[in-house]
């Protein structure tokens, strides 16, 4: 988190501001009813909710949450190439220990918020990236507009973000296309823009320390000399002489935050997907004000071909970096902050000739965090092993008694987070999580 690395949250300030030009389309955030959303405030106010959305680019394949069909198609001989007869461990409840499952466990098993949505189910059967990534990161069937820009959006028009906000939204590594909607937040204040902020590539002992400064910020001189350029061109309040507030304010915060220990018992693993992880957490842990951090991991998962050694790895580290930043929140106390993962889709169980898993419909969401306001219901959702074509598709789907959910309950379950009552009024129709519907011995997830 070097100043240089934060150069990009200015020009997003500018641009923020008004100063660049919108190039992309603003239309489809007005198709939203927002004058139908009610929204309690004081649901708000007890949960000051922050969320941290992670999205798994191409798609994890739900074999690292959910590995329990392992034994039969080794048993029916159902996979193109056979699983390797090591390094395939369940644990007691199911997760591929080597690739992640050893820390879902961990997380399941300790004091620690976590459910495990084994059968998000897109019934639409698509499976190509561009439209399952529609259908997963907006939250709504036609009108393209991300979930944070949408929530700024109804939190605008309550009143409860305002001027003073500081980076009510923030996307980490550039965000992604989906999040982004330049055109939806065009027509926010400027002020409550997204910004975006960059983390450092490097690893090993580069990264002991990386929130250091860059010279020519540590240039007092050069700093006020700009500052009193843009006062005696500009008038106080023009385009240009917000910006320039708002970047100083920025990087008075992220100043404060590099300077901030991390908790004793507190480590992350020494990768940039820690590295991406700890500045999440930071900046949540320190400003109340950011309401959701967008980002991916350092690495995709579209895994059609040594998929075996690619999820393994990287599932292990993503999974050690969230249970570090459990560890982080406990630390500190915070009981308001969640994590949300998920990605395009599932994919299919059979090995294919090149080591690697294909495309498939079901996959398993994962929730971590915010005690304040939702249930730990631990492993929820039944599958079966569905063989389509043996020796090449095999997919894992809900029994027909399991709860299942369609992607844009994911939207608005993160918008009843925040106090929306009503949120299916901007997901077209689809409610919020709720196991209970279900299974008579579930509690609900949400508990307001």
């Amino acid at each position: 988190m070097k100043r240089r690395e934060f150069l990009k949250t200015t020009l997003s300030a500018m641009a923020a501001a008004g100063i660049a030009p919108d190039l992309l389309r603003a239309a489809e955030i007005t198709q939203l009813p927002f004058g139908d959303v009610t929204l309690d405030k004081n649901i708000y106010n007890n949960n000051q909710t922050q969320t941290l959305l992670i999205y798994l680019v191409g798609g994890m394949s739900d074999f690292i949450g959910n590995m329990t069909h392992l034994e039969q198609i080794r048993r029916e001989d159902l996979s193109e190439k056979t699983y390797p007869s090591s390094g395939f461990t369940m644990t007691k409840n199911g997760f591929w220990q080597e690739g992640g499952g050893a820390s879902l466990q961990n997380m399941l098993d300790g004091d620690y918020q976590a459910t495990y949505f084994r059968t998000a189910f897109d019934r639409s059967l698509q499976r190509s990236h561009g439209r399952s990534q529609r259908r997963w990161m907006h939250g709504h069937p036609t009108v393209e507009s991300g979930m944070p820009i949408t929530l700024l959006h109804v939190l605008n028009r309550y009143n409860l973000v305002d001027e003073n906000t500081l980076m009510p939204y923030v996307r980490l590594m550039g965000g992604l296309q989906f999040y982004d909607d330049r055109g939806a937040s065009s027509m926010l204040p400027s002020h409550l823009r997204p910004v975006t902020i960059e983390v450092p590539w490097k690893s090993g002992e580069a990264m002991k320390n990386p929130y250091k400064r860059d010279s020519i910020w540590d240039d007092t001189s050069m700093e006020e000399a700009i500052e009193s350029m843009s006062f005696e061109v500009n008038d106080f309040n023009d385009p240009i002489t917000s910006a320039m507030q708002r970047r100083k304010k920025i990087s008075n915060f992220i100043e404060e935050i590099k300077n901030s220990a991390l908790p004793s018992e507190v480590e992350y693993p020494d990768s940039r997907t820690g590295r991406i992880m700890e500045t999440a957490m930071r900046i949540l842990v320190a400003n109340p004000d950011t309401k959701v951090i967008s980002t991916e991991p350092a690495y995709r998962w579209d895994d059609h071909s040594n998929a075996l050694t690619g999820h393994k790895e990287h599932g292990a580290d993503l999974f050690a970096c969230i249970e570090a930043a459990l560890k982080h929140m406990k630390a500190t106390g915070k009981d308001n902050i969640n994590i949300v993962v998920f990605g395009d889709f599932g994919r299919n169980f059979s090995v294919n000739k090149a080591d690697g898993w294909d495309h498939g419909n079901n996959q398993v969401v994962y929730w971590f965090g915010g005690e304040r306001y939702l249930n730990n219901l631990g492993v929820v959702g039944e599958t079966d092993l569905y063989v389509w074509l043996k020796k090449a598709r095999l997919y894992s789907r809900p029994t027909s008694s399991s709860y299942q959910f369609e992607p844009y309950s994911i939207a608005s379950t993160f918008y009843k987070l925040y106090g929306i009552k009503n949120p299916e009024v901007l997901t077209g129709g689809y409610k919020a999580i709720d196991p209970s519907t279900v299974y008579t011995d579930s509690a609900p997830f949400l508990k307001s």
